[in-house]
């Protein structure tokens, strides 16, 4: 058994950016991917804020400051104060943001469909359960 499967995992990671880019740049978003991943973090995280973002996504402070102001800037998401924390704000998607969401998750589901196809539902679901193994045997 090889166990280089690094040639294969860059391919398929190269292939799925490029897709995703492409769909994204065609539906006209401009957003990039830094935007993207930190939208998901505030539409799936209950009371988001930038230190739960900065944790989820591995980056730092700085980096996602720069994104929520720039999310800000093009008008997808909004900051509230928290009532439990006066040192921090809440993020909140705005309608724009909402909508952008939307777009996005469509695309994913476009382009989810197009890299499995020919696979089974069995195949598919063997894929993901091997992948989490992956990911939590790096990143434990």
């Amino acid at each position: 058994m090889s166990l280089n499967l690094d040639e294969s995992l860059h391919r398929l990671i190269h292939c799925y950016k490029s897709e995703i880019k492409n769909a994204i740049t065609e539906s006209n978003l401009s957003l990039h991917v830094g935007h993207i991943r930190a939208l998901k973090c505030i539409q799936r995280i209950p009371n988001c804020s930038a230190q739960i973002i900065s944790k989820k996504m591995n980056l730092d402070k700085s980096q996602i400051a720069r994104i929520i102001k720039e999310l800000q800037t093009k008008g997808h998401i909004e900051k509230h104060p928290n009532p439990d924390n006066h040192r921090s704000q809440l993020l909140v998607l705005t309608e724009q943001g909402k909508q952008a969401i939307d777009t996005i998750t469509t695309l994913d589901g476009e382009t989810s469909l197009k890299m499995t196809n020919g696979l089974t539902e069995q195949q598919i679901h063997d894929f993901k359960h091997y992948v989490e193994i992956m990911t939590k045997n790096l990143c434990a």
